[in-house]
C-alpha cells in the first residue's frame, strides 16, 4: 500500500487532524511508510531477517523497533532509503 501513496494520501486515509491527541507525525508517517517499502525489497529479494540485517548494517532488533514504531529512523535513514530506492 506505502508505495502507492503519498504522504498527504496517507493521512487522508486515517483522517489526520491537527487538533486529535496522539496524531501521528509526518516523520512518523514516513517511518512507517519507509520500513513497508524496505520490508517489501526484502520479499522481492528473498532476503531473510538476517540477511536484510547484515546488508544494512543495521541489528535485527533496532530494525524490528523500528517496524513496530518503537524507534524512529535517525541515523538508519540514509541506509533504509537506499536500500529501497536500489535496483
Amino acid at each position: 500500500m506505502g508505495q502507492f501513496l503519498s504522504l498527504n494520501s496517507v493521512k487522508e486515509m486515517i483522517q489526520y487532524d491537527d487538533t486529535e491527541e496522539d496524531v501521528l507525525s509526518d516523520e512518523e508517517i514516513e517511518a512507517i511508510l519507509l520500513m513497508h517499502n524496505v520490508r517489501k525489497v526484502q520479499q522481492d529479494k528473498n532476503l531473510s531477517d538476517e540477511a536484510l540485517s547484515k546488508e544494512l548494517g543495521i541489528n535485527n532488533r533496532v530494525l524490528i523497533n523500528l517496524e513496530n514504531g518503537e524507534k524512529h529512523p535517525t541515523t538508519e535513514l540514509t541506509v533504509l532509503r537506499s536500500f529501497t530506492n536500489a535496483p
